[in-house]
């Protein structure tokens, strides 16, 4: 599973950094969006397919001399010597949404829903972990009865499509860093009416050991400005994807062992032979 591909949904927010390259980080830059449009991203999108060169966050579990970066970082130790960069692959990279434009379906599919209304005094954006961007996570706020502009967050464990029927929608995880416990932290500036930041979101379809963080990062610096995650969701990966019922269980059907048995024949069945279709590839 590694070594296979992988595909992510992430929400951009371009005028703001921080130290974790996501909204969990303290602020460490600030700058203007206002020269950014859709023809500039979608040139600068494209300019990240293919083979690119990426610095591995700092915040990130990766090791170093037995010592993992992050923690580094939060015990403010220096590092040994430089991250050293590595080559990763973005096969796809696609625009979902963007200010005032109709987002892709997708979006709602997955559980993200737009705020339509900013809120002055609402809580900062959604948080995102700061360890290795191959996590299954992305988070919000689930309480929220008003979302902050361009931010996006699930409310409910299922919503009701055309037809009426309750489907299930993929609920966010919270997640709080130690780093918000340091009495040094600015936190990023909440979206709020006025706010010059640019929200977006794009789909990553990329080869193992990519960070969606540093992607990001990267596209904004790209564009002359500045950039960090707020969401993120890993939805694709070696063939499963996210939601769909051939590669689930329902905890219901747990209750019959016989059910159970089923699957785990099934799933010794699928990897059996995918794993020795690879070998063979190999």
């Amino acid at each position: 599973m590694s070594g296979s591909s992988k595909v992510y949904i992430a929400e951009a927010r371009l005028g703001y950094s921080s130290t974790t390259l996501d909204s969990t980080g303290s602020l460490i830059d600030q700058q203007p969006t206002d020269h950014v449009t859709k023809e500039r991203l979608l040139d600068a999108l494209q300019a990240f397919k293919g083979e690119i060169s990426q610095t591995p966050p700092l915040y990130s579990a990766l090791n170093m001399d037995g010592k993992r970066l992050y923690d580094y970082a939060r015990e403010g130790i220096p590092l040994p010597r430089e991250i050293p960069s590595r080559r990763v692959q973005i096969y796809g990279l696609d625009l979902l949404s963007y200010p005032d434009e109709v987002p892709d379906p997708c979006l709602q599919e997955f559980g993200f829903r737009f705020g339509h209304t900013a809120t002055p005094n609402s809580e900062s954006d959604s948080s995102v972990v700061v360890n290795d961007d191959n996590s299954n996570i992305m988070s919000g706020d689930e309480n929220k009865k008003n979302t902050t502009a361009g931010s996006i967050n699930v409310k409910e464990d299922t919503q009701e499509d055309v037809q009426g029927k309750k489907k299930k929608t993929f609920r966010p995880k919270k997640f709080t860093d130690p780093v918000l416990t340091d009495p040094n932290h600015v936190p990023i500036p909440p979206a709020c009416k006025g706010d010059k930041s640019l929200y977006f979101h794009i789909r990553v379809h990329c080869s193992s050991g990519t960070y969606i963080r540093t992607l990001i990062a990267d596209i904004a610096s790209h564009l002359g400005t500045v950039g960090l995650m707020t969401d993120l969701l890993r939805v694709e990966q070696s063939g499963f994807r996210l939601g769909e019922s051939a590669a689930t269980l329902e905890m219901k059907e747990c209750e019959d062992l016989e059910r159970v048995e089923e699957a785990i024949q099934a799933g010794n069945k699928i990897w059996g032979e995918r794993i020795a279709r690879q070998q063979r590839e190999e």
